[in-house]
């Protein structure tokens, strides 16, 4: 009779569980690493604005202009802020997946290994049941020649 592990649906569940865990993690990621680059491309258009305000100034600029650059930097730089918050709080869900997937990775090397110790149980199981049926058929061969 072949192994059967009789955990094998439950082991099924939590794999499948872990892949949940682990697509969740990438889409964590992905949504850090959008955040990310509209960073970097807000903070090279901030830059870009102000290094266009600076040639501006040197060859001298109007007050209306000068007071629409400044008010348009600091709305990039308001939004440069709450994208350093989203973030945040991008980062902390990204490790709150990591740790989830974790966990449920755990689970699932827990009932490999439950499945592994069974299986070696059986196979001990197994022999000794052979090794039996071997003594019962030699001590039949030894007492009938008797």
């Amino acid at each position: 009779m072949p192994f059967k592990f009789r955990l094998k649906s439950l082991k099924r569940h939590r794999e499948f569980v872990l892949r949940e865990a682990q697509a969740a993690l990438g889409a964590a990621v992905s949504a850090r690493m959008r955040i990310v680059a509209e960073i970097q491309q807000l903070a090279q258009t901030i830059r870009n604005q102000s290094d266009q305000l600076e040639q501006e100034q040197k060859n001298g600029i109007q007050a209306p202009r000068y007071l629409y650059f400044k008010d348009h930097l600091s709305s990039l730089e308001h939004e440069l802020l709450v994208l350093f918050k989203q973030l945040e709080r991008a980062s902390r869900e990204v490790e709150n997946r990591r740790y989830a997937m974790i966990e449920k990775d755990k689970s699932v090397k827990t009932m490999e290994s439950i499945e592994t110790r069974d299986k070696e149980l059986y196979k001990l199981t197994q022999a000794r049941k052979e090794q039996r049926k071997l003594d019962d058929v030699a001590l039949m061969k030894t007492a009938s020649s008797r």
